[in-house]
């Protein structure tokens, strides 16, 4: 009969590996829409920068 040492080490290894398998893809993918996020916002505020940033087309007719 095996040790119930051994049964509970390898119960909770293979729960720290499905565990792994599940959080490791979830936290690429967060982390991979949370920088398209940011580099979205990075953009439009340098656009509304651009646009603020030139004169404004006045006619005085």
């Amino acid at each position: 009969m095996t040790d119930s040492g051994t049964v509970f080490f390898v119960l909770m290894a293979g729960m720290a590996g499905a565990m792994a398998l599940v959080y490791i893809p979830l936290r690429v993918f967060l982390t991979a829409t949370e920088r398209s996020r940011r580099l979205r916002l990075l953009q439009r505020i340098r656009r509304l920068r651009d646009e603020l940033a030139q004169p404004l087309d006045t006619d005085p007719s």
